[in-house]
């Protein structure tokens, strides 16, 4: 990069500072120096660093460590220097003997930088609290999506169950019904046979007694059943219901998650041209 050499590029700056400023497209102010002391000081809208021409060059400042350097530096002034932080870019100027004469800067302000880049962070961080629960909610409903499947398998065995409860029920009135009949020969037999079968009459009708109470029992139990495959129904139905929502509310939190990961990027984007 070409150097700036001459004694008429100094003072070229010193005339052309108020008209430099107005080059820039965001609010800057101007210094120009020579070894010693400013020259020329325009200051921003938005920034007076409170430089008076004919001041010393400040030790820390960008014009001294142009100078001192005897190259382009861009740095960050701390306030102790001029009572205000900023960033300057600071270029020397050389005579044609190659002898730092001066030095001519160009600063903004960091305040307002400082300010906004923390909003920044703090809106990063809310982020990714938010980030962070909406992961774990949408955990949770995964995890209860999942158990809503493994209840739902589990009720519908057990609506299986209830089905061959019921294949034992009909052998059981079967079996009642049988007995029953066999109570009725017996009775009749016990007649056939006068005195002698009286005996065995009292079994016989002990044999109808303890048939008709089973099948009363089996339609009891049956009548159970019943009620309990209607309320397995019900909760069947309720579980693949709450299984749905549960995998719905996943999806969305995921959703939601994926966007905040994405406004935590831009803002980090944002940070980095803040900074820049």
């Amino acid at each position: 990069m070409a150097k700036f050499t001459g004694i008429e590029i100094l003072d070229a700056f010193v005339t052309i500072a108020p008209c430099l400023k107005d080059l820039y497209a965001f609010d800057v102010f101007v210094l120009v120096c020579d070894t010693e002391k400013i020259l020329a000081y325009v200051p921003a809208d938005g920034l007076d660093i409170k430089a008076k021409i004919g001041d010393r060059v400040q030790t820390g400042s960008s014009l001294y460590a142009a100078m001192q350097g005897r190259k382009k530096e861009m740095m960050l002034v701390e306030k102790e220097v001029y009572g205000v932080s900023y960033k300057a870019i600071a270029e020397p100027i050389f005579d044609k003997e190659n002898n730092v004469i001066g030095a001519v800067a160009i600063g903004r302000d960091l305040e307002s930088q400082n300010e906004l880049r923390e909003v920044i962070e703090q809106f990063s961080s809310a982020f990714e609290q938010v980030n962070s629960s909406v992961q774990e909610i949408a955990f949770g409903a995964q995890n209860m999506a999942n158990i809503g499947t493994r209840l739902a398998a589990t009720t519908q065995q057990a609506k299986e169950n209830v089905k061959k409860t019921d294949e034992i029920i009909r052998m059981i009135r079967e079996i009642a019904d049988m007995s029953k009949l066999l109570g009725l020969n017996a009775a009749i037999e016990a007649a056939r046979a006068g005195e002698h079968g009286r005996g065995f009459a009292v079994v016989a009708e002990e044999i109808r007694r303890l048939a008709a109470e089973s099948n009363n029992s089996a339609k009891q139990v049956e009548s159970i059943l019943v009620e309990i495959a209607g309320a397995i129904e019900g909760i069947n139905g309720d579980t693949q219901e709450t299984s749905a929502v549960s995998e719905e509310q996943s999806s969305a939190t995921q959703e939601i998650a994926a966007s905040m990961e994405e406004l935590i990027a831009q803002l980090e984007t944002l940070n980095g041209l803040v900074q820049g």
